[in-house]
């Protein structure tokens, strides 16, 4: 397991952080944001888009949709099940209508999700608000197809950036 945590003092060091997250993201990654509402998930999500090419005026929250679908290089599923209150709402949908597997898979909201994974790369986000305009990003997985990403954000870190 290895996990990392990371400040987020402004909307600036947060896009910054998440382009840089975003260079090193590849076919198959599926992310699972959690925490709490207004705690900069979907901020993150559009600067991480952003990263991959997607203007983020175009990256919206899908609460109502469940699912949006980006085109940069690859796919980019950014799903959002909030709304949902049991795993049995998802069983009309299929295991393709959630996940890109040829592309990058953003999760909002994942507790419902879990049964469609199976050993995919997962990079977990918990973000907790610590105020207005700081919050903390603590990145965890077992994968480690996320080595390089985690060695690049902890250089930043210790490069003051």
């Amino acid at each position: 397991m290895r996990n990392l945590t990371l400040e987020l003092t402004s909307i600036e060091k947060t896009e910054s952080i998440a382009r840089k997250m975003a260079e090193h993201l590849f076919q198959g990654t599926i992310m699972l944001f959690w925490g709490e509402m207004g705690s900069g998930k979907t901020t993150f999500i559009k600067s991480l888009c952003s990263g991959l090419g997607i203007i983020p005026e175009k990256v919206t929250s899908p609460t109502y949709t469940l699912v949006n679908i980006y085109k940069c290089k690859w796919f980019i599923f950014h799903v959002d099940l909030f709304r949902l209150s049991a795993p049995e709402q998802l069983y009309d949908m299929d295991r393709a209508d959630l996940i890109a597997e040829e592309g990058v898979t953003m999760v909002e909201w994942p507790q419902m999700l879990q049964n469609y994974l199976t050993d995919e790369p997962v990079l977990n986000l918990y973000f907790s608000t610590v105020s207005d305009q700081h919050r903390l990003l603590e990145l965890e997985t077992k994968s480690c197809d996320f080595d390089i990403l985690f060695e690049t954000m902890e250089q930043q870190i210790f490069s003051g950036s």
